[in-house]
C-alpha cells in the first residue's frame, strides 16, 4: 500500500502587524503547537509528551511528539506533517494584508485534520510572529478567511473552509506515489533543475551539505519516504530499489551550482535555548541519466526533505 500525502493551504488576513523572519516556518510551527498544546492537551501537568500517560491516544503528541514504543527509531518517529511558509514575502504584514502558508498531512494523520483546521483558527488569535512595539509588545494576530487542499501535482483544489462558515469538510485530494510517477513521465530524462525555496539542511558524514550533490538529496529522500511509510500507513522501498536509486545519482553532474547557504535559528521557549536551521537555497542544475530518479524527486516536492521540514525547510520545486 502506497501513502497518501494531503496538502492543506491556509489563506489569512493579519488583523494586527506581523512581523516574521523572511523565512517563517519556525513561526508558524511554533504557533501551531502552542495553538494544538492550549486547545487540546488534557495534562498540561506533564513535563513532555512522552512522560503523560495519555501519549497513544492524545492528537497533540500524535502530531508533534508521535513515540511508538515497538518502533526501532523510539523517539525519533518522524513527524507525520511538514510546513510551507509563505514564499517571497518582505517578512511582515499590516493589518488587512493577506498571505497564505501550507501544511502538508502524511498517511493516516489526515483523520486528526479536525483538530489541525481548528488549531489555525486558534493561531490565528493567539499571534505568530515577533512581538512589537507597534502592537503593544504583542504577536501579529490574523484571521483565518478560508482553506483549501491542493493537489500540488496537478494543481487542483478542494474548498475545505469556506469564508464566514464554521463547517469543515475532510480533504479529499491525495497525492500518492502513482501520481509522481506521473508527472515524471513529462519531465526531460537528462537535465534538471531544482529550486530550493526554503532551506535545504542535510548533514552528510556528520558534516553540514554546503554543495548540493544529488546522491547525499537522494539519499535523504528515500530515508524520508520509508520513514514516513513505516510510521503511517505505507510501504517503505526494497533494499534493491534504494540501492538502486543511490547507484544512479551517483552517476548525476551537478552542472550549475547558483544556491547560497543562510544562517538560521530557531528558538524554543521551552527549551530556552536556539537550534540551527539554516541550510541552503537557490537554484542547481544537474545532467545526466536522470529517468529512474525522477519520480522520487516529484515525490520529493510534496513531502520535502532534510532537517526541519516541520518548520518549513526543504521545499523546492522542479523545472
Amino acid at each position: 500500500m502506497t501513502i497518501a500525502v494531503h496538502h492543506i493551504r491556509v489563506h489569512a488576513t493579519a488583523t494586527a502587524p506581523l512581523q516574521l523572519h523572511v523565512h517563517t516556518g519556525a513561526a508558524l510551527r511554533g504557533a501551531f503547537f502552542t495553538a494544538l498544546w492550549e486547545r487540546f492537551c488534557t495534562n498540561h501537568a506533564a513535563k513532555t509528551c512522552v512522560e503523560c500517560p495519555l501519549l497513544q491516544a492524545c492528537p497533540v503528541s500524535s502530531l508533534m511528539a508521535p513515540h511508538r514504543d515497538d518502533s526501532p527509531r523510539g523517539n525519533d518517529v518522524p513527524r507525520p506533517f511538514a510546513i510551507r511558509p509563505p514564499i517571497h514575502h518582505v517578512g511582515s504584514f499590516q493589518p488587512h494584508e493577506q498571505f497564505s502558508w501550507g501544511l502538508t498531512l502524511i498517511g493516516q494523520s489526515t483523520n486528526l485534520f479536525p483538530y489541525v483546521a481548528m488549531a489555525f483558527h486558534m493561531m490565528g488569535h493567539n499571534g505568530v510572529g515577533k512581538r512589537v512595539a507597534e502592537n503593544d509588545w504583542e504577536r501579529g494576530r490574523f484571521v483565518v478567511e478560508h482553506v483549501d487542499a491542493v493537489q500540488l501535482l496537478h494543481d487542483h483544489i478542494q474548498p475545505i473552509q469556506t469564508a464566514g462558515s464554521q463547517r469543515i469538510h475532510v480533504p479529499n485530494l491525495p497525492m500518492t506515489w502513482a501520481d509522481a510517477e506521473h508527472i515524471a513521465q513529462s519531465l526531460p530524462n537528462d537535465r534538471l533543475t531544482l529550486h530550493f525555496m526554503t532551506p535545504l539542511r542535510i548533514i552528510e558524514q556528520k558534516i553540514l551539505l554546503k554543495v548540493p550533490q544529488l546522491r547525499p538529496i537522494i539519499q535523504r529522500l528515500t530515508e524520508r519516504h520509508d520513514g514516513l511509510a513505516r510510521e503511517y500507513g505505507g510501504e517503505p522501498f526494497a533494499y534493491e530499489q534504494r540501492l538502486a536509486f543511490l547507484n544512479a545519482a551517483a552517476t548525476i553532474k551537478l552542472v550549475q551550482n547558483d544556491t547560497h547557504w543562510v544562517d538560521l535559528d530557531s528558538y524554543s521557549s521551552r527549551q530556552r535555548r536556539k537550534t540551527p536551521i539554516g541550510g541552503l537555497v537557490g537554484t542547481a542544475h544537474y545532467a545526466g541519466d536522470l529517468g529512474q530518479l525522477l519520480p522520487l524527486l516529484v515525490w520529493g516536492s510534496v513531502i520535502q526533505v532534510g532537517k526541519d521540514t516541520t518548520k518549513g525547510n526543504g521545499v523546492y520545486r522542479i523545472s
